[in-house]
């Protein structure tokens, strides 16, 4: 086989796409950096009961509503690169890069803002909203009925009259979050004089429109949160610090590829055999960084702890490769290969088993070193470490007698 022919090895392809791909994954979507390294704070935050748990008007409060309804409101205002986590029944563990301690402290503890106008007129505000019952579907359509306090209702049908009829526009902390139009059934009622609490925001009978009334749900309970947190504590990372850390991760990680190549080198000392070590193990860490660009993945001082472990890991199940491949004498290549990557898929599996539970149950920073293993070792068994089997089975021979001479 030659040099042209092991570039149109389907392997080698794959590994090749995989690389392109995910640096337009980073040049497009860029790189999201944790609290630690853009700088930021980090919030250790308690809810008032522990979850679930029923409100007076008969709503089951979960977690992941907590979550849902708090990520949307601090989105709301603008603050982006929030990671919420929850921990246990009672406890949240929220992420702010680029945000303060005292901003991000000030956006979890205030009740946020919900504001309902017609036209230009409002109608009412969160703090009137007595009842918000789930979003279901309901003559085909999906919609979230909601209940009013009899003053907003009455400013509710002056508004529609004063403003013919305008659309619903609402603003979170003054943000406008959705709009829709009064229905004519209610328009007919509100023509009467007659003053309507129990409104209902139909979105539609499509899947796109369940999302959609389940967003509402969210920024109508968004208003004011179903109930209350507290702060326990707060760690921040000065933005200057942050790219000091960011800085010394890099360079660590540098360094760690320079003393992978100092050992390889002093291993083998063959050109056929270093060179596509390195490749590969760099090929590794762009397509990690293009799968966390792709999911929008926070890499914090863990994860970046993690790709290093992944390149190590990658580097090690090379070496068995090639010791496999050069050192045994009694199989063919291909034998040798094969018995190669038993060692690596058991090795992979022991890893993973390893990782997962420090992944579903372990804290941000555990969960954040956990996913970049993860994502590494799998990018190694199945693209990296095929692709590499075959250039070393394509540099074999040659690499092979200049190994015995030495």
């Amino acid at each position: 086989m030659s040099n042209s022919e092991i570039l149109r090895d389907k392997k080698v392809i794959i590994l090749i796409l995989f690389v392109a791909l995910s640096l337009s994954l980073i040049g497009v979507k860029h790189l999201a950096m944790g609290w630690e390294i853009s700088g930021g704070s980090e919030l250790k935050v308690q809810t008032e009961y522990p979850m679930p748990y029923i409100l007076p008007d008969g709503t089951k409060v979960t977690m992941q509503m907590l979550v849902q309804i708090i990520t949307k409101r601090i989105n709301g205002i603008g603050v982006k690169d929030v990671t919420i986590t929850p921990w246990g029944n009672r406890y949240l563990l929220m992420d702010f890069a680029g945000t303060n301690p005292e901003n991000a402290r000030k956006i979890i503890e205030k009740q946020g803002k919900l504001v309902v106008k017609i036209g230009n007129v409002t109608a009412f505000t969160g703090n009137e909203l007595t009842r918000i019952s789930p979003y279901t579907l309901r003559a085909g359509s999906w919609e979230v009925p909601f209940t009013i306090s009899q003053t907003a209702a009455e400013r509710f049908r002056t508004a529609s009259v004063e403003t013919n009829f305008s659309k619903v526009y609402m603003y979170l902390d003054n943000k406008l979050v959705n709009s829709a139009p009064i229905g004519a059934s209610l328009r007919q009622e509100l023509i009467r004089g007659k003053t309507v609490r129990d409104l209902v925001l139909t979105t539609g009978p499509t899947s796109k429109d369940e999302t959609k009334a389940k967003n509402v749900e969210i920024i109508l309970r968004s208003g004011a949160l179903p109930i209350k947190l507290t702060v326990l504590s707060v760690s921040s990372v000065p933005p200057e610090l942050g790219h000091t850390f960011g800085k010394n991760a890099a360079i660590a990680g540098f360094l760690a590829i320079l003393t992978v190549a100092l050992i390889i080198f002093i291993r083998y000392r063959v050109p056929e055999i270093i060179i596509p070590i390195m490749i590969t193990g760099i090929s590794e860490v762009i397509i990690i960084l293009g799968f966390a660009a792709l999911i929008r993945w926070q890499l914090d001082l863990p994860s970046i702890a993690g790709i290093i472990a992944a390149v190590g890991t990658g580097v090690d199940d090379q070496i068995v490769i090639t010791d496999e491949v050069l050192m045994e004498k009694k199989r063919s290549i291909k034998q040798r290969i094969k018995s190669a990557f038993f060692i690596i898929y058991s090795s992979w599996f022991a890893t993973i088993a390893a990782m997962l539970p420090l992944f579903v149950i372990g804290l941000s920073a555990l969960r954040g070193f956990a996913l970049t293993t993860i994502v590494g070792v799998t990018v190694g068994v199945f693209i990296t470490r095929p692709a590499y089997g075959r250039i070393v089975e394509h540099f074999a021979g040659r690499a092979k007698r200049r190994v015995t001479k030495r």
